[in-house]
């Protein structure tokens, strides 16, 4: 049975994709065999998995939104969820279980988003018994008021915060090129791979 791990949220633009790609590198990389489900047809993570160097560890790519399957035998299955999706459209998707990862940014628009999805998740019985869920900070810059609203937010709920994740070129510069920081020298990226490190702890650790 593989891994699986879905990257959702019911406000777009706050990184699932950019999160996803990353996460199936990183398994990638490091001699998994990965393919990264993209249930959006705005095709996001596929055109990303396009644009990947041949000379990059290989992921497969599956167009879950016309309803593609994973191949069999894979180690892990990643899954980028579109930003309009509904709890309904997670329950279908996640029949497997798995980690849930929600990132989330510091705006009032996009709080404001997440407290409604973390209250629609929290009303279903069938998440606590099939999936594991997590919260990434994305897009962190310190010492602002928006940062200082967000840590107070997750201070009161009952999610754990897994990872914060800064606001970087990096990220953009990797995906424009089909990588991941994953892909990248150490050296160019050291930060960016410390900051990762307890959310692939976390995924290390049974749904």
């Amino acid at each position: 049975m593989p891994k699986h791990i879905y990257f959702c949220n019911s406000k777009g633009g706050c990184g699932k994709t950019m999160l996803a790609t990353q996460t199936a590198a990183y398994f990638a990389v490091n001699g998994h065999s990965v393919a990264l489900a993209d249930h959006d047809r705005q095709r996001s993570a596929l055109d990303w998995l396009r644009q990947r160097p041949s000379g990059c560890a290989g992921i497969a790519p599956v167009a879950a939104y016309r309803k593609e399957d994973a191949p069999e035998a894979m180690d892990v299955v990643v899954h980028d969820l579109p930003g309009s999706v509904e709890i309904e459209q997670l329950h279908d998707v996640s029949s497997d279980g798995g980690h849930l990862l929600l990132p989330l940014l510091s705006s009032p628009t996009d709080l404001m988003a997440g407290v409604r999805f973390l209250m629609a998740l929290n009303a279903e019985n069938w998440v606590e018994e099939r999936l594991k869920v997590g919260i990434v900070a994305n897009r962190v810059r310190h010492n602002t008021r928006y940062n200082e609203v967000l840590m107070s937010f997750l201070d009161n709920i009952n999610r754990p915060l897994v990872g914060t994740l800064r606001d970087t070129q990096n990220y953009i510069r990797a995906s424009q090129a089909g990588v991941s920081v994953f892909d990248l020298p150490p050296s160019r990226v050291r930060r960016d791979l410390e900051q990762w490190q307890p959310i692939l702890d976390w995924l290390s650790t049974p749904a």
